[in-house]
């Protein structure tokens, strides 16, 4: 198994190298990203306080604010942080792996993004995650489905896929203080994802 570190760092370093391409090829969320994120909307207050993990461009984030809620932008790709600091956002770096979560929030939305952190380190993220949520907070999380790990080798780069079956993602939500709430899947060209909505217990 790769180290934590090193494929971390890989996985970033294909982001880097595509963050410009990945603006102009990847749309503001429909469909089942945008049901997924509505449904963390219609499930907190107008003006709640969202961190978003690997907030990319920022489409996601631009759909929470347009419909009341005030999003923390962050990601680990400083390509990603500059492309959004020119749009006239406020965005931050942010290694959930390594880095301390200051504040707390009334609401964790992260598409896409659970499946680069390895098998061994999601048990730590989610803790970390649940510190970082005030009581009965929301954590909005997608992932692909499945039990294997491989990397997804591109033209920019190798980016770490770890997917994950909804009962083995559901007891890890639990081991580290969620209750599961609400999930969607759908089928796409690269097989079955889930989006899974987990309310920390207090």
């Amino acid at each position: 198994m790769p180290s934590r570190k090193t494929s971390n760092a890989r996985t970033v370093a294909g982001y880097e190298n595509c963050a410009l391409a990945y603006a102009a090829e990847v749309p503001p969320p429909t469909g089942w990203a945008a049901e997924s994120l509505q449904c963390l909307v219609d499930k907190l207050p107008a003006g709640a306080r969202v961190l978003e993990i690997g907030s990319g461009p920022g489409w996601d984030a631009d759909f929470l604010e347009e419909r009341g809620l005030s999003v923390h932008r962050t990601d680990v790709t400083a390509a990603f942080v500059d492309f959004q600091i020119q749009r006239g956002k406020a965005a931050q770096l942010l290694d959930a792996l390594t880095d301390e979560i200051a504040g707390r929030y009334d609401g964790i939305a992260m598409l896409c993004v659970l499946q680069h952190f390895e098998r061994a380190d999601l048990d730590a993220v989610l803790r970390k995650f649940a510190a970082a949520l005030n009581d009965d907070g929301l954590l909005l999380a997608s992932y692909p489905l499945g039990e294997d790990e491989y990397w997804q080798k591109t033209d920019s780069g190798d980016y770490r896929v770890v997917r994950w079956s909804s009962g083995a993602m559901d007891d890890r939500l639990r081991a580290a203080g969620f209750a599961v709430e609400w999930d969607l899947e759908q089928e796409f060209d690269s097989g079955p994802w889930r989006a899974v909505l987990a309310r920390r217990r207090a």
